[in-house]
């Protein structure tokens, strides 16, 4: 258990981080990645002309580029006349009893 000046300590560190900006971020990872995790984090943290690069390089490599937006799901090439009939039918069956 901490002391009452370590916690009074932690909790002033922690506000001036986040009043940078930053938020603390716990990650698990294998014993040989972790130096390569704690260089990526210091550049995104301390090295802004840096990070761009990296996140644009980052973001290219793991973001999944088939990801569609709402309008590509629902978006069509077809007519609007092969919609007629499709979103204006009745419910089949009346409004569920809710107990409030």
């Amino acid at each position: 258990m901490a002391t009452k000046s370590q916690r009074k300590a932690t909790r002033t560190h922690r506000r001036r981080a986040a009043a940078r900006g930053l938020v603390r971020v716990e990650v698990q990872a294998a014993k040989k990645d972790a130096s390569l995790i704690r260089a990526l984090a210091e550049t995104l943290r301390d090295k802004p002309d840096r990070a761009a690069a990296l996140r644009s390089t980052l973001a290219s490599a793991l973001l999944d580029p088939d990801v569609k937006t709402a309008f590509d799901v629902f978006g069509s090439e077809l007519p609007d006349e092969a919609f007629d009939g499709v979103f204006d039918q009745p419910r089949r069956d009346g409004w569920r009893e809710v107990d409030l």
